[in-house]
């Protein structure tokens, strides 16, 4: 019969029999810890645990009890209602084996070990921290530490099951969130389960349906009028964005450096003095047109810039962040906007530049329609794009035609017909 060690590494959690420890699992300083219990004086449990040798008071967490044997430490999950009883119980199943008035029980197999879901999410968020952008940890961060949290009833991450998904996008509607952002929050804690062993959760009828805009592009009417009243420095910009097809960032940290004049051309590279990677930690070049080249050697000349500054910095030649109010104000003054338009600050766009048809992304998707359009492959466009995923250059197929397609149709008996 294995030999029962009164030990208590928990000191002032309450014992009994000097056997079996009260303990709960909380979280301090973001990690998760055992402390011992404190009870209160009438010897029920209202969450209070001793921190440091402070009492302190936890809601969060699950309550265990402790016990030894042969050296090996055990422990139990148990509730607050049942968890006084539960080492009471322990206690006397120890004195009872020690007296030899019963036998020990087999030792149970060893099961292999589960992640508390709290581990579980704080693992996963300093995983992306580390290794992501600031900006994608934090929609992380929201998706997993406050909404899953909140959603997700069961102890481990490993006992995830289709109706914990479900459970999770119904939770998501309830706040309000949309069809293509829940979507998007779905596959994030999908992510998380299938890193402990959880896959393939939801069947395809599962999935929240939304409807997969077409792209919105300029039309050369709208880019015209833009460049006609926009002055020399605002044009030299938005002539680069609807070249390059940059992304919001890459403008921001793009270099003269980065331009390669005898070829034409222009590339993403990351910017160590900038903290700035490329998305994906892909670098790539981007043909450009020969005209823009020369104007972007011009506008070097003019700006008297070295090779390492930002070709599209702000008067302290530090990155930008205002680019997007650029194409909203030289739209207001080519008299575009809408007049329809609100903000989510209030904002009309009847009386100022924040009319929400023009904004610095747009000139993305006008970039990649424009050269499908013009019969480039969708490879190479995904090449340029920076996409990862050829799905992601795909979507911009649906707002096209090509100009042999255009000639067959105006040319056709149905056009004949509508004439």
């Amino acid at each position: 019969m294995p030999a029962l060690m009164p030990r208590n590494p928990h000191r002032n959690a309450p014992e009994y029999a000097d056997r079996v420890n009260l303990i709960k699992k909380i979280k301090v300083d973001n990690a998760w810890r055992f402390a011992p219990v404190v009870t209160e004086a009438n010897g029920r449990l209202k969450d209070k645990v001793r921190v440091n040798g402070q009492v302190e008071v936890h809601i969060e967490g699950s309550y265990y009890i402790e016990w030894w044997v042969s050296g090996r430490r055990l422990r139990e999950a148990t509730t607050r209602e049942d968890a006084i009883e539960c080492a009471r119980h322990k206690s006397v199943e120890l004195r009872a084996i020690r007296a030899g008035l019963i036998a020990s029980p087999e030792p149970s197999p060893v099961a292999e070990a589960k992640t508390p879901i709290g581990d579980a999410i704080d693992n996963y968020l300093k995983y992306v921290k580390m290794q992501r952008k600031k900006r994608t940890f934090l929609t992380y961060r929201y998706t997993l530490d406050v909404l899953l949290r909140a959603s997700y009833k069961r102890k481990y991450a490993e006992d995830a099951t289709r109706q914990d998904a479900i459970d999770f996008m119904t939770y998501c509607y309830e706040q309000g969130l949309g069809a293509r952002t829940v979507y998007d929050k779905v596959v994030t804690v999908l992510q998380l389960f299938k890193r402990h062993g959880r896959e393939k959760l939801l069947e395809k009828g599962d999935w929240p349906s939304y409807v997969d805009t077409i792209r919105p592009i300029y039309e050369p009417e709208e880019l015209t009028a833009m460049f006609k009243v926009a002055t020399e420095d605002e044009a030299d910009m938005l002539k680069f964005i609807l070249g390059s097809g940059f992304r919001d960032q890459e403008i921001r940290y793009v270099e003269y450096l980065d331009l390669d004049s005898n070829h034409d051309l222009v590339r993403v590279t990351a910017k160590k003095e900038w903290d700035f990677t490329p998305k994906n930690w892909e670098e790539r070049v981007v043909p450009l047109p020969h005209v823009l080249v020369e104007r972007l050697k011009k506008r070097k000349e003019r700006k008297n810039a070295r090779p390492h500054d930002l070709i599209f910095g702000n008067t302290r030649s530090n990155p930008d962040s205002e680019m997007d109010m650029v194409v909203k104000r030289v739209a207001e003054r080519a008299g575009l906007n809408c007049g329809r338009c609100v903000t989510e600050h209030g904002n009309k766009c009847e009386e100022g530049p924040y009319c929400m048809n023009f904004f610095l992304h747009k000139f993305r998707h006008t970039f990649a329609t424009n050269h499908l359009r013009d019969g480039v492959d969708i490879r190479t466009v995904q090449s340029w794009l920076g996409h990862r995923d050829i799905n992601s250059t795909m979507v911009y197929l649906k707002g096209i035609r090509s100009k042999d397609a255009a000639h067959k149709v105006n040319s056709g008996e149905l056009a004949t017909l509508v004439a």
